[in-house]
């Protein structure tokens, strides 16, 4: 159910909602928008128990957090903003406001934690902003339509945007700050991902109900499978020998074998999977179903749900802060 921007998000004023934490932070705590109420929860992943939940800037899609699990950065799609989060204190610490850069979306940090890399759908661009002074460096144009998610593979010195407007994915030079080439992969091309090893770039075309590997040296296409319905999101596990896609339409979890790039099981979850997160020892993952307002706990090597966990309006983007 969605609910009107409350005077409090539209005003960009971040305070904490009531209810806040009971207790000490965990060792590990999974963070989840909640993109229809504007919100952030802190849950405990081993006992579903959410901790606390934060205000967001208005629209909040995706989050990402520091190397270091100390900060995270929540795009406020409805603003041009993002929202700083102190993890351990489970706080709002204010915003960075991206100026002329509109409805920012995909969001990632990078692996010395110095820069948050996030796209932006209005202006079509993929902009860097830097932790420390949370101010932005530099914005890179991809000109494509619908600017969606991002993804890198620092190894190469590149990122990749997925472009759901135009179907493809922007190839970006971010040593040079520049456009290498726009790869097309399928209608709708929107979830994406860098394997562990920073060989493979996979991209889940939503429009076209395929799936896209391309070899990251080479920028060939090394395999298009069918999926079929709405294929919106995709991650690799921490091992690379599997990636997960979320099945929205369905209302399934789609696993796919890296080796030869097969489909391997299916599991049906909530209404309108989108977000998906893997946790680091390889064996859970998290699946935010936005209909149904809850997430799906999935043991990997069953790959059975094993429980579910309530979420706030419109559970989407997540990240998890443990080890």
């Amino acid at each position: 159910m969605r609910r009107s921007i409350s005077p409090l998000a539209a005003a960009l004023v971040v305070v904490g909602l009531a209810f806040p934490p009971t207790e000490q932070p965990q060792d590990s705590v999974l963070l989840v928008t909640n993109k229809s109420e504007n919100t952030i929860s802190f849950i405990n992943p081993e006992t579903g128990e959410e901790l606390a939940r934060v205000e967001t800037g208005p629209g909040p899609h995706e989050v990402a957090v520091t190397p270091d699990g100390s900060t995270a950065f929540v795009a406020n799609y409805s603003t041009n903003s993002l929202t700083v989060i102190d993890v351990a204190n489970r706080s709002a610490q204010g915003m960075i406001d991206l100026g002329e850069h509109q409805n920012p979306h995909g969001i990632v940090v990078s692996k010395d934690g110095k820069s948050v890399w996030v796209t932006t759908e209005g202006s079509q661009d993929l902009v860097e902003v830097d932790v420390e002074s949370r101010q932005v460096k530099r914005a890179i144009h991809t000109g494509q339509r619908v600017t969606h998610m991002v993804a890198l593979a620092e190894s190469h010195d590149k990122a990749y945007t997925a472009n759901i407007g135009s179907g493809n994915v922007t190839a970006i030079d971010t040593k040079k700050g520049e456009v290498i080439e726009q790869i097309r992969t399928g209608d709708g091309a929107e979830g994406i991902a860098v394997t562990p090893d920073e060989k493979f770039l996979l991209v889940t075309n939503r429009a076209a109900g395929t799936f896209t590997v391309i070899d990251i040296a080479t920028h060939e296409i090394v395999k298009s499978l069918e999926v079929g319905g709405f294929p919106i999101r995709v991650e690799v596990t921490p091992d690379g020998k599997r990636a997960l896609i979320s099945q929205a339409t369905s209302a399934t979890l789609i696993e796919i074998m890296t080796d030869d790039w097969t489909p391997g099981r299916w599991l049906e979850v909530g209404a309108m999977p989108v977000g998906i997160e893997i946790l680091p020892d390889g064996k859970t993952a998290i699946v935010a179903n936005t209909r149904d307002d809850m997430l799906t706990v999935v043991d990997l090597d069953s790959f059975q749900a094993v429980r579910t966990i309530t979420g706030g309006d419109e559970p989407d983007g997540m990240a998890y802060v443990g080890h």
